[in-house]
């Protein structure tokens, strides 16, 4: 169902080209600025213009739906709309306007946003009008940033403001260049590489405003977007150690002498010394926390980075199926991409542990060992750490499969309107895609489920963490296989009566919690507002019916488990309204581990007709 088919201007129609054929009405004065603003020759690249933009539109949507900014759907300009931000007390006339897809799902209420706003949804350009100013173009994210916390600025500081700043235009900036690099990467396939298809992802996290932030944290030296390519192949240190003075969980050791053979990294020098490996970038923030490490050898081109940018896979010929889990002290999205203790102690217990109560076609990727600083203060330990992680790659291409990421399959070919989803599945209509959608939620719902009903297992089971494995010949999903248990959230007492002990975890360890409804929200925002939503809109289904197909498989999936739980899992999951990632206000709060959130309407019951609330329907 289109979420909103608005009036429009009636005295202002359009060509498809956009060319303004009358324009009496003062109202529709903002709409014709808009249109000569996207006919204007600006002196900027294409790809400098649409990296603004898609953090920019990102931006723009975060604002809406963490209430810093109220929006109204103003007009139309054939055959998309005009979104209004102004500030949401109603005090300052400033306002700020773009485009909006007519076939976006929106709920509104007399045009006004009151549900959750896609940026995708968006169209540049974006206007601006300061007090009794003049109309702008503005692209530039940081200054949308700006004129966004000047309607609350006794809310937030201003060098708070001034670092959301920085990092949006960071992101920005990194953006350009990933569009860059995009145009030289090859078509993919479904024998394409796994790692071609972690470097598919281009546009980076769909939602974030930091959605391509990369900031090196200091005393790591800043770092240009030129240097992206670096990042994508890392150059890896290997520093000797004493074992005294570091932490280690499962066979570390004899699992990583193989690579080390394979690189050429000589053996520790005594047996009381253990060899760890790091990013050469990283050296900076570990060599003053550890003292006593030696740097033993370096190798350039052995490597490629996987999307979270911290682990890395190594090429064929240096033969390794193991994958390396390295701490960057570089802000990525939110927050430093360090690698605790908490997290190096429970990856491999846990690992142990989903061996035996996943569901068969739910492989992981096993975080098997793992090594991080022994220090009491955990903000110095974390500087280094590596978890070593195996890889299914071989097993799936014994039984014919291959192992892609959920996040590549949303991806787009350079030039090209197609998701690879399209293209691989032969997704040409509506009706296909339905089916498709039908058979991989079936497939989802019924391996993640379990686990978190059975067993109080939630899975971080967002597209980045969660792989899809698909048969090479039927082109069939199969399974999929889960990685990264880091983000992972577990109800201690369900947990516990599976009688399997986890080892010596830290206390204090985030996973663990007494509340099982910290644990379905965890799951719920992870796979229904992240993975199941932005699947849904990348094969055009959020108003085509996907929707409901998503609550039939969902209920379908509970059901079958028999289980009481799974009843209270569902009711939690249909709630009129969840709780959504506060990403903008996080950030000018300063919190990352912790959560700050905002009740919207549940996506998931969109399609839904609400006899108690007329207003909640998407079409007015």
């Amino acid at each position: 169902m289109p979420a909103y088919r608005g009036e429009g201007c009636p005295t202002m129609q359009m060509t498809e080209r956009g060319e303004r054929i009358t324009r009496n009405s003062t109202e529709c004065k903002v709409t014709t600025h808009i249109t000569e603003t996207a006919d204007r020759v600006i002196d900027t690249s294409l790809n400098r213009r649409q990296a603004l933009f898609e953090t920019t539109r990102r931006v723009l949507a975060s604002a809406v739906n963490e209430g810093l900014a109220s929006a109204t759907i103003v007009g139309s300009i054939h055959p998309n709309l005009v979104l209004c931000l102004r500030d949401p007390a109603g005090i300052v006339e400033s306002w700020i306007k773009c485009g909006l897809r007519n076939s976006a799902y929106v709920e509104n209420n007399d045009k006004k946003v009151t549900g959750f706003l896609r940026a995708d949804d968006l169209l540049p350009p974006v206007l601006t009008q300061a007090v009794e100013g003049e109309v702008s173009e503005d692209l530039d994210p940081g200054a949308i940033c700006r004129i966004i916390c000047l309607w609350q600025p006794e809310n937030f500081p201003s060098a708070a403001v001034d670092t959301l700043v920085k990092e949006v235009r960071n992101s920005a900036d990194n953006q350009a260049k990933w569009l860059e690099i995009a145009s030289t990467q090859p078509t993919l396939h479904l024998k394409s590489p796994l790692c071609d298809w972690e470097q598919s992802v281009v546009l980076g996290h769909p939602t974030h405003p930091l959605h391509r932030a990369c900031l090196a944290q200091p005393p790591l030296k800043p770092m240009a977007p030129d240097e992206i390519p670096e990042l994508l192949e890392p150059e890896l240190s290997f520093l000797s150690l004493p074992r005294s003075e570091m932490k280690t969980f499962g066979p570390y050791t004899s699992l990583l002498k193989p690579l080390l053979e394979e690189l050429g990294i000589p053996s520790p020098e005594s047996p009381d010394r253990v060899v760890v490996p790091c990013f050469t970038r990283q050296l900076p923030s570990i060599l003053p926390l550890f003292p006593d490490a030696r740097h033993i050898g370096a190798v350039r081109r052995c490597c490629r980075a996987q999307i979270s940018m911290r682990t890395i896979s190594f090429l064929p010929d240096v033969g390794s199926p193991l994958h390396l889990k390295l701490s960057l002290n570089c802000q990525i999205t939110s927050g430093p991409r360090t690698i605790t203790p908490w997290t190096a102690a429970l990856s491999p217990a846990l690992s142990t542990a989903l061996r035996v109560l996943l569901p068969q076609d739910l492989w992981i990727f096993e975080d098997a060992a793992s090594i991080t600083g022994g220090q009491d203060d955990f903000d110095k330990a974390r500087h280094l750490t590596c978890i070593i992680r195996k890889s299914p790659e071989m097993q799936a291409e014994e039984l014919g499969e291959t192992i892609i990421p959920v996040a590549g399959l949303f991806q787009k070919p350079y030039k090209d309107d197609r998701t690879y989803m399209e293209i691989m599945f032969g997704l040409e209509d509506l009706q296909k895609k339905q089916i498709w959608l039908r058979k991989y939620l079936a497939k989802l719902f019924s391996l993640l489920l379990p686990p978190l009903v059975r067993h109080g297992i939630g899975l971080e089971a967002h597209a980045q963490n969660i792989c899809v494995r698909i048969n090479t010949t039927s082109k069939e999903v199969t399974g999929f296989a889960v990685r990264d248990f880091g983000g992972a959230r577990i109800h201690r007492p369900t947990f516990f009566r599976t009688r399997i002990e986890l080892g010596t975890i830290p206390p204090g360890a985030s996973a663990f919690v007494d509340d099982m409804q910290k644990v379905w929200h965890k799951v719920y925002h992870a796979l229904i507002q992240m993975h199941v939503g932005h699947l849904l809109y990348m094969l055009g289904l959020e108003s085509h019916g996907g929707w409901p197909i998503v609550r039939e498989e969902l209920g379908r999936a509970l059901v079958s488990l028999g289980d009481p739980d799974a009843k209270a899992v569902h009711d939690h999951f249909m709630n009129k309204t969840m709780a959504f990632k506060c990403f903008m206000e996080m950030r000018l709060r300063n919190i990352y581990r912790d959560y700050y959130e905002r009740e919207l309407p549940n996506v998931l019951l969109r399609d839904v007709q609400s006899e108690d609330d007329p207003t909640s329907k998407a079409e007015v």
